[in-house]
């Protein structure tokens, strides 16, 4: 089959199924870049039990797993990065964002059934080897009133008070085996966002950016959207963390403030700046 036929034959299944697709240049190629949760090796999956989580050692149940992906280009042979021009589904991508969704609603997890770990889109026609992405929404999308949002910014479940926008990253776990103690907790959650959004009411955005904006760029040089995957590992996210304790009078696990001890190794890992400290680059992201 031809490209061009592949592309008039995605454009009628599209149209059928009631999505609008994206206009596409005439030299456009279509590209998918797969996404997979993990706990180190094992896939992260809801009702699953892991141990030897964090520095405790811990046991670990999955709640949710989900982020926004934003900024997704492609590196080609030149080493220029070519954006990736998103295709709507009205569903879990807009022309700006797509929503990767690892938790189907069973078990202990939260959410519905569905779940969504690709990103499609198109390309002009090239030889592209590397891959760039921001774990975020962006600036202009990220504060405004989710209920009447466009998919797939309308998950509530993804969203703090407007002023500081949405979770670019909700992660809730269950935890076992910990010490007993006054800090001790039974869950730990990584919401990701940004903070430092300045004054004013919880229900408006802010005029300028957040102090704090908080959005990882993740970048390897070596991607072939063909036969690569990108892998989230959770286990490498909270290497360096005790997710059996809670900083006292903090919020449950980390949500992304200043102050907040929790967050110290996550952030790092994560690739972000904390409380004065930088970070040498992100330690939970790989390609496979």
């Amino acid at each position: 089959m031809s490209f061009k036929t592949k592309l008039l034959s995605a454009f009628v299944f599209a149209t059928a199924s009631g999505v609008t697709p994206a206009v596409a240049a005439p030299n456009a190629q279509p590209v998918e870049i797969n996404f997979d949760a993990r706990v180190g090796n094992l896939p992260a999956k809801c009702g699953q039990n892991y141990s030897g989580i964090g520095t405790a050692k811990a046991g670990l149940t999955l709640q949710d797993f989900r982020l926004y992906i934003s900024g997704v280009r492609l590196i080609d042979k030149a080493g220029k990065e070519v954006p990736v021009h998103l295709t709507p589904d009205e569903q879990w991508q807009s022309k700006t964002v797509t929503l990767l969704d690892f938790v189907d609603g069973t078990g202990s997890c939260n959410g519905n059934s569905g779940t969504n770990n690709v990103v499609r889109g198109t390309v002009p026609e090239g030889d592209y080897r590397g891959l760039v992405f921001d774990i975020s929404v962006p600036f202009a999308e990220n504060h405004q009133d989710p209920t009447l949002a466009p998919t797939p910014l309308n998950v509530t479940g993804m969203t703090w008070p407007w002023r500081i926008g949405y979770k670019f990253i909700g992660i809730d776990i269950e935890t076992s085996r910990g010490k007993a103690g006054p800090n001790s907790a039974t869950g730990f959650s990584i919401h990701l966002g940004s903070t430092e959004c300045g004054e004013g009411s919880p229900m408006s955005a802010p005029k300028a950016p957040c102090a704090n904006p908080n959005r990882p760029e993740i970048r390897f040089d070596a991607f072939n959207p063909s036969i690569n995957r990108v892998v989230l590992d959770l286990a490498a996210l909270v290497a360096e963390t005790d997710v059996t304790v809670n900083a006292p009078q903090s919020a449950s696990g980390c949500m992304s403030f200043p102050g907040d001890a929790d967050c110290k190794a996550i952030m790092d890992r994560l690739g972000l700046p904390f409380d004065g400290k930088t970070s040498d680059g992100q330690k939970w992201i790989r390609v496979e």
